[in-house]
C-alpha cells in the first residue's frame, strides 16, 4: 500500500491518537482543538452532527493555519452530498461510520484522505481498494484488539484505526497498540463532558497530556 496522502498518515504515525468531537457551542469547539493543538495532536476530526455543523466547521477551519501543518477534517460523513459539501469547506479529510464508495470517489476525485468504517476483511480490502488507506473498525468495541491482530496476519499493509470501545485507561490503549492498530480514534473519552467548558480549559490540556504519555509510554 502506498500512501499518497502523506502528510495526514505520517501526522498520525508520529502521534496515533485522532481526536473526534462535536459540540454546539463555537467557544467550546475552539477550546477543544486549542486543546489538542497544545499538545501536539494536529490531526483532529470534527463530528457532523446537529444543525451547526457546517457554519462551526467552516468557522474553526478558516482559524486554523493555511499551510497544512493542521489537518481538520470531518467525520460522520453518510452521503455523497455532504462529502462535498464539507471538502468545499476545507476539509482535509473525511470519516465516515460505514463504506460507501461513492463518498470514496468524491474524496479520491478531489485528493482528500477517506477513512471508511468497515467491519469484515472483505469490507477493508474493498475499502482499499477504493481508496482508502486508513480504515475505521467501528464499532470497536464489539470487534475487539483481536479482531485487528487477526486481520493483520494475512494483510499486514492494512492501516486500521479502531473507534469505539477505546478508552483513555492505559491497558486499553495497550491492547489496542499491541494488536497492530495504526492509531486510535477517540472522542467522549478524551472529551469529558465536565472538562470541556472555557473555564476547565487548563484541565481538559492536562487531562489530553495524560493520555498523549500512556499511548507514548506502551509504543
Amino acid at each position: 500500500m502506498t500512501a499518497k496522502h502523506p502528510k495526514f498518515l505520517n501526522k498520525l504515525k508520529k502521534k496515533p491518537l485522532l481526536p473526534l468531537f462535536f459540540n454546539e457551542d463555537l467557544v467550546v469547539c475552539h477550546n477543544i482543538v486549542d486543546a489538542c493543538l497544545a499538545n501536539g495532536l494536529e490531526v483532529v476530526e470534527f463530528v457532523d452532527r446537529g444543525a451547526s455543523s457546517k457554519k462551526n466547521f467552516s468557522i474553526i477551519k478558516k482559524s486554523l493555519k493555511t499551510d497544512g501543518s493542521i489537518q481538520f477534517g470531518v467525520g460522520s460523513i453518510k452521503t455523497v452530498e455532504d462529502a462535498i459539501e464539507f471538502i468545499d469547506l476545507g476539509a482535509d479529510f473525511i470519516v465516515s461510520p460505514f463504506m460507501d464508495k461513492k463518498v470514496g470517489k468524491v474524496c479520491k476525485k478531489n485528493q482528500v484522505p477517506w477513512v471508511p468504517g468497515c467491519g469484515t476483511l472483505s469490507e477493508m480490502i474493498k475499502a482499499v481498494k477504493y481508496g482508502a488507506e486508513l480504515v475505521k473498525l467501528f464499532p470497536g468495541s464489539v470487534y475487539g484488539p483481536n479482531f485487528i491482530s487477526s486481520v493483520l496476519a494475512p494483510c499486514p499493509s492494512l492501516r486500521i484505526m479502531p473507534t469505539g470501545g477505546v478508552t483513555t485507561e492505559i491497558g486499553n490503549i495497550k491492547r489496542w497498540m499491541n494488536a497492530g492498530a495504526y492509531c486510535l480514534g477517540m472522542g467522549s473519552k478524551l472529551f469529558p463532558k465536565e472538562l470541556v467548558s472555557s473555564k476547565h480549559s487548563d484541565r481538559l490540556k492536562n487531562h489530553i497530556d495524560d493520555v498523549v504519555k500512556k499511548l507514548e509510554s506502551v509504543r
